[in-house]
């Protein structure tokens, strides 16, 4: 049955009538209520008051600053005490982020499902129902989840990581005895953090960019949808004013590239062969920083031929070749590691890591980048020996009285080279390239957030089986996928035995996420979602809520208050709260006291605020057994504990920020860590993997595992990005689509649903803002007789959509770019809601098999008119 607008509302019975009614009526309206009297108008006092808080719609937790007019949200500005520690700005997102909250298409109350089938044109029957009865549906299926096997029992969230925070979640799951806890990584930038903790044994990054001096730019959009662009865009404007030169190399004429001083239209996917040229170079040109990859990276070390570091007689030391002594020793004082060579010990040849590499990218010229890449071998040398010449190797600088390393030359990525199936070995690259001219932590370089916080990173897999999660995380399928999500539970949800999960899930919550609508092949995701009873706690409802067997309301960021999530910068760190303002539809509950209810009903209610205590490493303030808390109320506790101040402080300014000190930006990291003798070293050679391939493909050869495929896995797991890396499936294997496809962000939707109705974004600013578009080459539309506003077809190996062409010149002639935040479907949305094309449904699915990342840049299609 297909519901109009009036009747959805109806029977969902938490919908106000308003929702149907035009911007231009409400403003007819408006203007014919006004009152036709002359002389005085009795008027109502007004009521101004000025919140500070956070803004919660992306990952950038912008400081805000509201206004209220008599309890109404008019404005929303950057608070300007935080410009000093993070944003300047706010994007449009956050400057509307009051109409999310007053959206009358918001859910209200809560609803149960009452058809029993479930798919996209399914209509679900919704009932409005208490809060009592649907806490005891939910809790009734908790219990006897818990009584048979509390495994069965999965939760996923994605924007609402950010929300109530992670670690409620954490301590839900974990109260409750389920490993199943799973987040958005995969969806975003797992494969650059994977790459970061395999080469630090730590994750995140960000360019050094007050003192940065040249910025090669891998697919970070800071200026558009980067999840530090509120920090990056101001500082990156800052340092153009003072001499940064910036190069874009990316397929897409983005805001960045638009505003750099070069663009480089790659291929895409093709990242790799160009680094791996540069690094060639860059070697030949002897314009590497030695003693940095002497004395803080592994390339000194000796490998056998097996591609496994040699040993000393201890089984665990890493050997080198001392050039005093003239043989192979561990590293300690006294001893001199050779860079380069070739040597025997015990009568076995062993090179050097760094040699190893050297003869890895032998064949690796301009010319073959140029061909792989389609990028001039004339503009590749040019930019390595720019990078180079701007690295100011063995130079230093000095700062407060002290003398440190100088090499304002960095490379940076984000989703550029990592949203891809092989996207781990792309950042990887990058990295060594910034090794090689030793900028890791030094002034300008690339600053590292927290190097060798994790040192199990660099340990061999467990390489799990069978696996205990869902999710394959850190199994044999996906060895290293270390941030709570490798494969999507809903495509293991499909057929979970052939994966070897010993038992079948059955209750799913979704919290925050709109996860089928943001990943891949969507449409097979869905199909994931038939087989369980579905729980959705969000704002609207999405397309997975159309799924739902119980959907639960949530409160916005702005009637709720939340411990914050901050984004730290190589300048400051900070802490914050969110606090509640509005209650415009006098919202019951929030996520938190969701958990806490249903924690309470299943006889887990200490438990979880014990694992809530352990979970946000509360010290001296804990949440006490034998209580219930409110959502202000766990603020306060964490507030005390962390912040060391009174509440009232928190209420005011809502956050304290603290600069960094010289010795936290570039003294406390790979500098104390790494350097010198007797001490780790960032993994230029990533042994681990080798060494976890090997024990992955034992365990799936003695089990029969047919979903690992071993020549796959052996490209994926090298110790070092190779040619191989350039090649993902669609480029091997869809070779009658002509087309390269990819996707991109803007600052205007967020994916997940929650700005989707969004009026000002929808309406007020243009039809631009409104929908997205098919992106085409000007030369290619003229050949292919498309022009603007013509109707196309996409079609991949996974399916066909139809969108409206957008012809620019902005975009490699044999390239398609579409942004990803478009096309809903669902009918709880606004239909202004619904415009644009969703091109996740016809991505192809190759998740990079270390990491877990989705490839959201791999696919390749036909083009035609529709």
């Amino acid at each position: 049955m297909k519901l109009a607008r009036r009747g959805f509302i109806q029977g969902m019975g938490a919908l106000g009538a308003a929702a149907g009614v035009s911007l231009d009526a409400v403003a007819q309206a408006v203007k014919a209520a006004k009152p036709a009297i002359k002389g005085k108008v009795s008027r109502t006092p007004l009521e101004v008051k000025h919140i500070k808080s956070g803004c919660a719609i992306c990952p950038n937790f912008c400081g805000i600053d509201a206004t209220l007019v008599n309890g109404v949200v008019r404005t929303i500005y950057p608070d300007a005490a935080r410009a000093e520690f993070y944003n300047h700005g706010i994007c449009p997102k956050g400057a509307s982020g009051m109409f999310n909250t007053y959206d009358p298409y918001r859910l209200k109350k809560p609803l149960k499902r009452t058809n029993p089938n479930k798919g996209r044109n399914e209509d679900p029957g919704w009932v409005e129902v208490s809060w009592n009865e649907a806490f005891e549906m939910v809790a009734a299926r908790m219990n006897k989840i818990k009584a048979e096997d509390p495994r069965k029992l999965l939760w996923q969230h994605g924007q609402g990581k950010y929300l109530t925070g992670e670690n409620f979640a954490v301590a839900f799951t974990k109260a409750f005895g389920t490993p199943n806890m799973t987040h958005r990584t995969t969806t975003c930038e797992a494969a650059r953090h994977v790459a970061d903790e395999l080469t630090v044994a730590g994750a995140g990054i960000l360019p050094d960019l007050k003192h940065t001096k040249y910025l090669l730019n891998f697919g970070s959009s800071y200026f558009e949808g980067e999840q530090a662009s509120r920090w990056m865009d101001w500082e990156a404007q800052q340092s153009i004013d003072k001499g940064l030169k910036i190069v874009v190399i990316e397929p897409r004429l983005s805001q960045n590239a638009a505003k750099a001083d070069e663009w480089v239209p790659m291929r895409p996917g093709k990242d790799v062969a160009m680094l791996l040229a540069m690094a060639k170079l860059m070697i030949d040109a002897g314009t590497i920083d030695e003693p940095f990859l002497v004395e803080y990276t592994n390339s000194p070390e000796l490998v056998g031929e097996d591609g496994l570091f040699i040993k000393d007689k201890d089984g665990k030391t890493h050997l080198v070749w001392d050039r005093l002594s003239n043989s192979a020793k561990p590293y300690v004082a006294g001893v001199k590691p050779a860079l380069k060579g070739a040597y025997t010990v015990d009568g076995q040849p062993v090179r050097t890591a760094f040699q190893v590499f050297m003869d890895s990218i032998k064949d690796m010229t301009p010319a073959a980048a140029e061909e792989i890449a389609d990028v001039p071998a004339d503009t590749i040398t040019r930019l390595a020996q720019t990078f180079a010449k701007e690295a100011r190797i063995g130079e230093f600088i000095e700062l407060e009285g002290q003398k440190l390393r100088y090499r304002p030359s960095v490379l940076y990525t984000f989703r550029g080279l990592s949203a891809k199936e092989h996207g781990v070995q792309g950042w990887r690259t990058g990295l060594i390239l910034n090794m090689l001219v030793g900028n890791i932590d030094a002034v300008g370089g690339l600053r590292m957030d927290a190097p060798y916080d994790k040192p199990q990173y660099f340990d061999v897999s467990k390489c799990e089986y069978p696996p205990s999660r869902c999710d394959m995380a850190q199994s044999v399928y996906f060895p290293y996928a270390n941030h709570h999500i490798a494969q999507q539970n809903l495509i293991v949800m499909q057929d979970p035995q052939s994966w070897g999960l010993p038992y079948v899930p059955e209750m799913q919550f979704f919290y925050g996420t709109n996860r089928p609508m943001s990943v891949p092949n969507s449409g097979m995701q869905f199909d994931g979602l038939s087989k369980t009873f579905n729980v959705v706690i969000d704002i609207n409802m999405t397309e997975l809520a159309w799924y739902a067997d119980v959907v639960m309301p949530d409160k916005t960021y702005l009637e709720s208050w939340h411990w914050a999530s901050t984004r730290s910068t190589p300048e400051a760190s900070h802490v914050a709260i969110r606090q509640a303002m509005v209650n415009p539809y006098n919202l019951e509950h929030d996520a938190f006291s969701i958990m806490q209810e249903l924690m309470k009903r299943v006889g887990l209610a200490d438990k979880f605020l014990d694992e809530c205590n352990k979970a946000w490493g509360l010290k001296d303030v804990k949440f006490q057994p034998g209580k219930s808390y409110t959502q202000r109320e766990t603020v306060e506790v964490m507030w005390a504990d962390k912040a060391k101040k009174d509440f009232s402080y928190a209420l005011e300014h809502a956050f304290i920020g603290k600069k960094r000190d010289l010795k936290s930006k570039y003294l406390g990291g790979v500098e104390a860590k790494f350097k010198g003798p007797g001490k780790p070293k960032i993994k230029l050679y990533a042994d681990q993997l080798i060494e976890t391939y090997y024990k992955a493909a034992s365990i799936a050869q003695k089990n029969k595992l047919a979903r690992v495929d071993i020549a796959k896995l052996k490209v994926a797991y090298s110790p070092l990005p190779t040619r191989a890396h350039a090649f993902p499936t669609p480029h091997l294997e869809a070779m009658d689509y002509p087309f390269y496809v990819i996707t991109h962000k803007r600052m205007y939707r967020y994916q997940t649903g929650n700005t989707v109705n969004n009026v000002i974004l929808n309406k007020a600013l243009g039809k631009d803002v409104a929908t997205n578009y098919v992106q085409i080459n000007t030369a290619t539309a003229q050949k292919m007789g498309i022009k603007n506003g013509d109707t196309v077809t996409i079609e991949t190996r996974v399916g066909k959509i139809n969108g409206e062409a957008q012809v620019v010149q902005g975009v490699r002639p044999d390239t398609i770019a579409v942004s990803y935040h478009y096309g809903q479907w669902s009918p709880g949305y606004s239909p202004d809601g619904h415009q644009g094309v969703a091109l996740n449904e016809v991505l192809e699915h190759h998740p990079d098999i270390i990491s877990g990342h989705n490839s959201f840049n791999d696919t390749k299609c036909k083009l035609y008119k529709a």
